[in-house]
């Protein structure tokens, strides 16, 4: 397995655009051409030189935020999203890696999703962090690796990110 950095002329982004839609509902979804042109970094998942999945990298500062991580279906439970959880980990170390995942709302269908989504970012090495968004009538945790969560440089991210993206980009909050 492999990862290539993509751009909007890599000849897989429409191979890539297909399994984002079957990854992801619309509500949550970016093309990933928009990803890129709003300054993501988009790596191609491959094995075998076979488009396998990607993952999407934001970098600010001293945080890596993981904003989307897809592998193809007839891929996956054969630990590759751990593997790219694992090196991205392991590549930075000495930074904040943030990643949001669906809070389960304890609904059986939703809930039984988010919990295996969070179950896997946890085996992965994030740990709650006690911070959540809301996006579009949908409840996410945020999970941080690598350093200490530092939720003034998030917020320092999300102001950043909300200057370069038209989409409406929530703010953290607490329950407590």
């Amino acid at each position: 397995m492999n990862f290539v950095k993509l751009t909007k002329e890599s000849s897989d982004i429409a191979v890539l655009e297909r399994l984002n839609e079957e990854a992801f509902p619309e509500n949550e979804r970016n093309l990933i051409t928009d990803l890129i042109d709003t300054g993501a970094f988009v790596y191609g998942i491959y094995e075998f030189s076979e488009a396998i999945g990607f993952a999407v990298i934001r970098e600010y500062k001293d945080i890596m935020y993981l904003a989307y991580l897809a592998v193809r279906s007839d891929s996956r439970g054969r630990g590759i999203g751990t593997a790219v959880v694992s090196e991205l980990v392991n590549k930075y170390f000495n930074k904040q890696i943030v990643v949001e995942y669906e809070a389960p709302d304890g609904t059986v269908d939703h809930g039984l999703i988010a919990i295996k989504r969070r179950n896997f970012y946890r085996r992965c090495g994030f740990r709650q962090t006690g911070w959540y968004t809301f996006y579009d009538d949908v409840e996410f945790e945020i999970g941080c690796a690598g350093e200490e969560f530092d939720i003034d440089m998030f917020n320092e991210f999300v102001d950043d990110l909300s200057n370069r993206v038209n989409d409406h980009i929530p703010h953290p909050y607490r329950k407590d």
